[in-house]
């Protein structure tokens, strides 16, 4: 069992978005390493299933987030994906009289498959694997211990640019299929699966 953590996305998010200004603000001779990558910052939104085992109900509550990722193309439609994500939101138990919420931390690595573009739009596809790290809050996570949870990712998108095709917006789906968090009780335990949808909008820098 992972020991109790609380609070931890603050410097979780400040480490992305240092990493994100050290990659804008590398010099001229650094651009053949970063030539065909991208740097992204998106919104989502949060929809988690509801589902029941073990004479227990989970219902999770709706909520928004957001991502920073980095992207890199080694082949015309080839590439990789490495993102952290971040969100709150509150899973219902019906085996407990209180709701936990909990901040979820998500380090992500995917492969990438981009279409051929249409009018400067590129479609593309992902598909991967996550670490999911639920951290229950201090004030409204009931005493419960954090606990890791894998995942497997999947997505479909598209990038539109806007003026140059160095910057843009990016819409896309993300879903995480993954395991409902039970923190090492068994009165939280319900054996299932679960899946994750995450509808996103966001911009996107291509050096």
């Amino acid at each position: 069992m992972l020991a109790k953590y609380r609070n931890g996305w603050k410097p979780s998010l400040i480490f992305a978005a240092l990493l994100l200004a050290s990659l804008l603000a590398q010099p001229a001779g650094a651009q053949t390493y970063l030539k065909n990558s991208e740097v992204a910052l998106s919104a989502f939104g949060q929809f988690t299933s509801t589902v029941d085992g073990n004479g227990i109900k989970v219902t999770p509550l709706y909520s928004l987030g957001g991502q920073a990722t980095f992207r890199h193309v080694y082949h015309p439609w080839l590439g990789y994906e490495a993102g952290y994500g971040y969100t709150r939101f509150t899973d219902r138990y019906s085996s407990y009289p209180f709701a936990i919420q909990h901040n979820v931390h998500e380090f992500e690595g995917s492969y990438l498959l981009s279409a051929p573009g249409l009018l400067g739009i590129r479609p593309f596809g992902l598909a991967g694997v996550s670490a999911l790290l639920y951290a229950p809050t201090l004030n409204g996570g009931q005493n419960a211990s954090a606990q890791a949870r894998a995942a497997i990712t999947f997505g479909l998108g598209a990038d539109f640019p806007l003026l140059t095709s160095h910057f843009g917006m990016r819409l896309q789906y993300r879903g995480l299929y993954h395991q409902t968090p039970d923190y090492g009780e068994a009165q939280f335990k319900t054996g299932t699966w679960r899946i994750s949808n995450e509808p996103a909008v966001g911009l996107y820098l291509h050096f």
